[in-house]
């Protein structure tokens, strides 16, 4: 080989050589920056939009867990005071069960008419308030909004956090959910860590007791366990005080009252139709059943025509 065509391949050599490690560095420089950038919350780490819900489908939306809201409806609300009332109007409480597309029975709604159930609450003017800020105004004298009204979901079924759970956040209200604990693994029930998520979002986590017995059937003993039992696992769960109670197919009797009053229990909820107020007894409170099965103006005469 000649002087200079060694030379030459010398030089091509050291061009190629050259135009590697100026591609390494630009790469390692912008892997650099995107990692900073991540790290940084400027891109965001769920880019797929989790918990969004298509209410054309069928499939529920893959379940990915976030405890980060840091500044979310957890945090205490602040109300305009000058729409805040303090006479005993009455509260309006509506229970719903399950969420899903296959509303095959009347406890169980689709996501879409749950949604313009709750549009339709929205337009109205209404605020969902949480079972705290209930007791407050219940037993505290506590100012609420002039059209408060507390949504609630019993049995606690995973559907509730894969449908209506992303529905609440959408249009920025708080519910709560009244939980049987006997199984929660996320197949059937809700899992610890969707509980967990709702709760640092701001949805109350109550009890349904540990396995859904009708109460009266009971003995005080029996009914006592189920509704320590309940509350304490709930209360591990989320790191939040459990104070209220649904009681199952809304069936109570005076030991099911004592027990509750024994077991820490604040609140506590039937399925009587009517208003929630201050003279109702605490452990005694009114709901309003929501059946699937309701067309939007019966929902909508529901709504407007209760009395308390």
């Amino acid at each position: 080989m000649s002087e200079k065509n060694a030379s030459k391949n010398f030089f091509s050599l050291g061009r190629l050589l050259f135009f590697l490690i100026i591609s390494f560095v630009l790469v390692l420089c912008g892997y650099l920056i995107y990692i900073n950038c991540f790290s940084k919350g400027l891109i965001d780490k769920n880019f797929s939009s989790k918990n969004n819900l298509d209410l054309n489908t069928k499939e529920a939306p893959k379940q990915e867990f976030d405890f980060s809201y840091e500044n979310s409806l957890h945090e205490p609300r602040l109300f305009d005071k000058n729409e805040l009332v303090n006479d005993n109007r009455g509260v309006p409480i509506l229970y719903y069960h399950s969420v899903k597309e296959s509303a095959d029975n009347e406890v169980t709604i689709t996501p879409k008419m749950l949604k313009k159930q709750l549009q339709y609450i929205k337009d109205q003017g209404y605020t969902t308030i949480t079972i705290n800020e209930l007791k407050d105004y219940l037993l505290n004298n506590s100012p609420i909004p002039k059209k408060s009204i507390i949504i609630t979901f019993d049995d606690g079924y995973m559907d509730n956090y894969n449908y209506a759970f992303p529905i609440l956040k959408d249009l920025n209200m708080v519910a709560t959910i009244f939980c049987i604990t006997s199984n929660l693994d996320g197949s059937y029930y809700l899992s610890k860590d969707a509980i967990k998520e709702m709760s640092a979002y701001g949805i109350d986590i109550e009890s349904h007791t540990v396995t859904h017995p009708k109460l009266d059937t009971l003995s005080y003993e029996s009914q006592l366990t189920e509704l320590r039992n309940s509350k304490k696992t709930l209360e591990e769960i989320t790191g939040k005080e459990v104070n209220s109670i649904a009681y199952p197919f809304g069936n109570f009797n005076d030991d099911t009252i004592k027990a509750s009053k024994t077991a820490g229990y604040i609140l506590g909820f039937t399925t009587k139709r009517g208003f929630s107020d201050r003279n109702d007894n605490k452990l005694k409170l009114d709901r309003i059943y929501i059946s699937s099965k309701y067309s939007m103006d019966t929902f909508k005469e529901i709504i407007n025509k209760t009395e308390k």
